[in-house]
């Protein structure tokens, strides 16, 4: 239950961060620089999803368990 809660999570919070990066480089001009940019931030997204869905999943265990 743990592994798919955290998944569900991670996924969520990446379509949050995505929609946030995507809506900030569509003002940029278009560039290799802009696009590799891009895709740090996005991999820094998900980094960042799969620790909030860590956190998140271990919140909601603790709270369950008192």
């Amino acid at each position: 239950m743990k592994i798919f809660l955290m998944l569900v999570f991670t996924a969520v919070y990446f379509v949050i961060f995505f929609f946030v990066v995507d809506r900030l480089f569509t003002l940029l001009p278009l560039n290799g620089l802009v696009n590799i940019l891009a895709l740090v931030c996005l991999f820094i997204a998900l980094l960042a999803s799969v620790g909030l869905a860590q956190f998140t999943v271990h919140k909601i265990k603790e709270w369950d368990g008192k």
